[in-house]
């Protein structure tokens, strides 16, 4: 979200400005963030900054320093980070739209992101793109078994480490014992227990991050280890073949490492290792992997990050890390690494070759001084890809407020928004603009005149291009049947009216991350 990231950069700047902090500056950062937290509906940090502000009108100090700033800021950055990257993602696959709509609602409700599908061939594509942290799939999919999308994942060759939830009104032995033969970690009965659903659909979330930790995490640095990271490189890889999307990894290694071994001995060394993680972890940005390569070298990898993006990124975490002291009994002391970063622009790179190219940036930033980072570019350059955007709704109101949330909406380098509006579903049809083979992402009021969205969202369904669009349905709460009828048409998400902006935002992010 733009509002948090902002907010994050602000704090940032603060904390490495070597001079004071003028009130005037905190007072100017304070009132807008005030003005903007519960517009865009964040409650609790709209209620924290008007706090602040009536404390803020208080004060006579001209001048703030870091730990002032932090000490007043406190309440605000730990609710600005973002709890959405958080979110444990849940895959439900029914053909029963109504009971998708209710379970969605209320998992969601919980703090769940949900993701749902009528159909094998649409769930096997989700899967994919998505990696859930947990599957519910109802047995019987129109004229498919549910127990086939299980079969499917396995004949892929793909080690399915997603728990699997059946759920079945067939509660009979034989099920059960099928079910768990095909690979379902938990058979659930209907008539459902929402509560029941929740409390099962929690453990096994929490069960697969315990998995997680266990067998991709480094023990000592509690860094992802070198498993995790060839398998991240290998799905960035799969996403690079599907989207021509580049991304960037690094390779970082401490300096003089063995002086500091040699000097204040192994436990130190440990510590400092477990220092850089720590401080890697915390302030790297969401969705980049941070893993211990071997010894006192590290890899990292940025998704739709590019060569130049990447190298700015290392530079602000080595100056942010080359100030965290650490303390011994002989005397504090600080550490620094070098390193260096590569841009991956073809699907065919292997890791081993990909390495090697960062090792020899890295080897020319240890040549030169140590403490810096270096690039090893290729010539070879990717075309920027075009996403369309329609916003398709009757209220002009509606038309401009989604606009302006999309155009706000952060892209890789490589990737462009083309935002177009339209009125009523009939003119979109017909518009030359959508004759193309470029990925769509179509956000459709359900209500229009001329043309209802159900019927535009059917005739998009019947195209022969359909796997090129993305489709949210716009509704309102009252049509629960309109939702159920677009989900067996094939919308990919809903929002009900009135929404929220942050809702929206969320949804239409996730849409655009499955056409990227």
């Amino acid at each position: 979200m733009k509002l948090i990231g902002n907010i994050r950069s602000q704090l940032e700047l603060w904390e490495n400005r070597k001079e004071g902090i003028p009130f005037e500056e905190v007072y100017r950062f304070l009132h807008s963030l005030k003005g903007t937290a519960r517009t865009i509906g964040l409650i609790d940090l709209g209620n924290v900054t008007e706090n602040l502000y009536e404390q803020l009108e208080k004060e006579q100090q001209q001048v703030w320093d870091w730990a002032e700033i932090h000490t007043f800021f406190h309440e605000i950055i730990t609710l600005s980070k973002d709890k959405s990257v958080e979110k444990a993602t849940i895959l439900i696959v029914d053909a029963d739209a109504a009971l998708l709509v209710s379970l969605k609602d209320f998992l969601e409700a919980r703090e769940f992101h949900v993701l749902v599908s009528t159909e094998l061939e649409k769930a096997m594509d989700t899967f994919y793109n998505v990696k859930p942290d947990c599957i519910i799939i109802d047995d019987t999919l129109k004229d498919e078994q549910g127990l086939h999308l299980l079969h499917h994942l396995k004949a892929s060759g793909q080690q399915v480490l997603s728990p699997v939830l059946l759920i079945s009104a067939n509660d009979n032995r034989e099920n059960r014992l099928a079910a768990y033969r095909a690979g379902a970690d938990d058979f659930i009965s209907k008539p459902l227990d929402l509560e029941e659903v929740f409390v099962r659909v929690t453990r096994q979330v929490e069960r697969k991050k315990q998995y997680d930790e266990l067998l991709l995490v480094d023990e000592l640095t509690q860094a992802y280890n070198r498993k995790f990271f060839q398998s991240a490189y290998s799905r960035m890889l799969s996403n690079l073949a599907r989207t021509k999307e580049s991304f960037s990894v690094g390779i970082i290694d401490l300096d003089n490492f063995k002086s500091v071994n040699d000097t204040y001995g192994h436990l130190v060394g440990d510590i400092v290792l477990k220092g850089l993680a720590g401080f890697m972890k915390k302030h790297m940005r969401a969705g980049d992997v941070f893993a211990r390569y071997g010894g006192e070298e590290f890899a990292v990898m940025l998704p739709r990050t590019s060569v130049e993006q990447a190298e700015k990124l290392m530079v602000r975490l080595l100056e942010g890390f080359k100030k965290q002291p650490f303390m011994t009994d002989i005397k504090p002391f600080t550490c620094s690494f070098s390193g260096g970063v590569v841009e991956i622009i073809n699907e065919n790179t292997t890791l081993d070759q990909i390495m090697e190219c960062a090792d020899k940036a890295l080897y020319d930033s240890k040549k030169n001084g140590k403490g810096k980072i270096s690039v090893y570019s290729f010539d070879q350059k990717l075309n920027r890809q075009k996403i369309k955007v329609a916003v398709v709704d009757d209220d002009s109101v509606v038309r401009m407020m989604l606009s302006e949330i999309i155009r706000k909406i952060e892209v890789p380098p490589n990737k462009e928004l083309d935002i177009q509006v339209f009125e009523d579903g009939q003119s979109f049809l017909q518009s030359e603009w959508i004759q193309t083979k470029d990925q769509f992402v179509i956000i459709l009021d359900g209500m229009m005149p001329k043309m209802d969205g159900l019927e535009v969202l059917q005739k998009l369904r019947n195209d022969k291009r359909d796997d090129l669009y993305k489709v949210m349905m716009l509704t309102s709460r009252k049509s629960e049947r309109d939702i159920q009828k677009a989900l067996l048409l094939g919308a990919d998400d809903y929002v009900t009216k009135p929404f929220k902006l942050l809702e929206v935002e969320a949804r239409i992010q996730h849409l655009l991350k499955r056409v990227m």
